[in-house]
């Protein structure tokens, strides 16, 4: 598995290095698919995450007065912070897959990309194009039960909580899943030591929080969606 991704990391949007794309090559290609990559990964683990937040929401039972369940409250900030993440890796991944699109079409690269590869950006292109999917009736599912309640209601003070744990069977020859939690707090997300500061990160399944890059923790099983931070005295 690649290293723990800072979500934030992922939106530095276009680099300097763009300018290969007048005339590029399989660098150039190589890079833009590498990227398209880890902006999939972050979409599908903050969409699973937010869609067990939304599972957990429709488990409670609905309050008297929006605002008298703080619990509930505060797994509408959950679900707000991740399904807001969500879209901005969705969005950045339909973009990133128009670059790739363009370098693959140039004439300087077209003739390079054999059957094999063609295959491989195929299924990167389609998973991105799908990515808006789940996402439009996630967003309008949002917009119609949790909003309302987020608008009427002041803001919670998010604390660290259990993500939601749901079975799931591997598929061989897939790489383990990114597990998306938010991250709180003046600290690091071990291992990788990404920096916490109220940004969503991705880790492999297990993560601790640090007060300081050496990862002075020992990293525990995290499941989709939950909220990690200096440990409460």
């Amino acid at each position: 598995m690649r290293p723990v991704v800072l979500l934030l990391a992922l939106f530095a949007g276009p680099a300097a290095a763009d300018a290969p794309d007048l005339a590029p090559g399989v660098p150039e290609l190589l890079g833009a698919e590498s990227r398209l990559d880890a902006l999939l990964d972050t979409a599908q683990a903050t969409g699973r995450a937010t869609a067990r937040l939304q599972a957990a929401w429709t488990r409670l039972p609905k309050p008297k007065t929006p605002c008298a369940d703080a619990e509930r409250v505060a797994l509408g900030w959950r679900i707000e912070r991740f399904g807001s993440a969500w879209r901005e890796a969705s969005q950045a991944a339909r973009a990133q897959a128009d670059r790739v699109r363009r370098i693959r079409a140039a004439p300087t690269v077209a003739p390079l990309v054999d059957a094999r590869w063609t295959a491989r950006l195929d299924a990167q292109l389609a998973e991105a194009d799908d990515a808006g999917l789940g996402l439009l009736e996630a967003s309008a599912w949002e917009a119609s039960f949790v909003r309302p309640t987020l608008a009427a209601c002041p803001a919670a003070t998010l604390v660290n909580t259990p993500g939601i744990p749901m079975l799931e069977t591997p598929v061989r020859g897939e790489h383990e899943a990114y597990v998306a939690i938010l991250a709180l707090g003046d600290g690091w997300v071990c291992p990788g030591a990404a920096r916490a500061e109220e940004a969503v990160v991705l880790v492999p399944g297990r993560a601790c929080w640090s007060a300081s890059p050496t990862c002075g923790c020992t990293p525990e099983t995290v499941d989709p969606g939950a909220i990690l931070g200096p440990p409460v005295p």
